[in-house]
Parts: C-alpha cells; sequence; structure tokens
C-alpha cells in the first residue's frame, strides 16, 4: 500500500503530495511526487511531511535533491499528531447546519471556508452562533458525505457581506470519519490549483 504524504512549506502551507518510497526510519527520505510541480523543492528548504494515514510518521525535514518528481529529503524532528490535525485547507461548499444546543430550530445554510482534519470555519447567515453551542453538519466533500458534530470556537472576521464566519471543532468523531476528513483534505489540496508563484 502506497504511504501518501502531503508536504507542506515552513510555514504550514500545503505545496504538493508525494508518495514515500524509501522504507520508515530511514537516514535519507526519498519520495515521488504525485503530479507535476513547478516548485523549486530544494530553493523551498525546509519543508513538514504530514502522512494519510495513522502509522505514518509527521516530520520535519530539509529537501536536499530535486530530479523531476523525485525528492530526497533529509528527515528532522519528528512531528505529534496535532500537525495533521492543524492542517487547513480552503475549502468552498454550502451544505446545511442543525442544532443540538443553542435557542433555535430547523436548518440553516452554511458555506465552507476552510477545512482541517480537527474542524471546519463557514460561514452562516444571522442570527448569531454562541461559542460553545454545537451544531450538526452535513460535510458534502467527503466521499460519502458525513452528519458531523461540530462545537463553535469563535466568531472571526468575515470577509462576506452579509454574512457571519466561525471556527469550529470536531467532536465525538469515530476513527472512520476522521480517516474520511482526512482523505478529503487531502484531495481538496491534490485538486487545487498550484504554481511557484503559491509558496
Amino acid at each position: 500500500m502506497e504511504r501518501i504524504y502531503l508536504i507542506l512549506d515552513k510555514d504550514g502551507n500545503p505545496v504538493a503530495q508525494a508518495v514515500l518510497e524509501s522504507p520508515p526510519g530511514s537516514e535519507v527520505v526519498q519520495m515521488r511526487l504525485t503530479r507535476e510541480s513547478d516548485v523549486d523543492f530544494v530553493k523551498l528548504g525546509d519543508v513538514q511531511l504530514i502522512g494519510l494515514e495513522n502509522n505514518c510518521v509527521n516530520k520535519r525535514g530539509t529537501v536536499t535533491m530535486q530530479r523531476g518528481e523525485r525528492l530526497v529529503i533529509k528527515p528532522g524532528a519528528v512531528l505529534g499528531a496535532e500537525a495533521r490535525e492543524n492542517l487547513r485547507i480552503k475549502t468552498d461548499f454550502q451544505s446545511f447546519m442543525y442544532p443540538v444546543t443553542g435557542r433555535w430550530k430547523g436548518q440553516r445554510p452554511i458555506w465552507g471556508h476552510d477545512l482541517s482534519c480537527g474542524g471546519l470555519a463557514f460561514y452562516s447567515e444571522s442570527p448569531a452562533l454562541k461559542a460553545g453551542e454545537v451544531v450538526e453538519v452535513v460535510l458534502p466533500v467527503t466521499d460519502e458525505p458525513l452528519l458531523l458534530h461540530l462545537r463553535v470556537l469563535r466568531e472571526l472576521n468575515s470577509d462576506r457581506e452579509g454574512l457571519l464566519l466561525y471556527a469550529s471543532r470536531f467532536i465525538d468523531i469515530c476513527l472512520d470519519e476522521e480517516v474520511s476528513i482526512r482523505k478529503a483534505v487531502f484531495s481538496i489540496q491534490l485538486n487545487a490549483p498550484r504554481s511557484a508563484n503559491d509558496v
């Protein structure tokens, strides 16, 4: 089975997706990009490697060589599970939320802003949601739509007139749902157009 990793720059911005070709724990990491890229990875230097599967070790590294789609990386510090959880990808979808706690009923439309393995930032119309409120959201960007519970963390500054923007965290999700969300995050990144100017 291929060990798929997302390569992030030192600031945590996704740059590319790659397959690990060297054995785990090797002194030198060899990776193969899953698609062509204009990025000069040697110039990029320090990167973060975030694995798709739970058994993949997340780590920092320095790109020492690039030949076409092949990269050689000198591994650095191991990153904790929070590195995968905090990976955040811009997304744009329309869906619905339903109240679990709170003083409202029915459904409200939402629009995705960004998605991470740990939560979702989304737009909603007034009235405002309160921090700590739990809502149920249909997440349509996974292989099969998921109905997930989110705890509203806080209101963010919205860049869309007439819409409120919230940060929220997934709660009570099972391992299968977590893996589905992670695959969606990787897939969205892979399908997003990127160029050397993006990094």
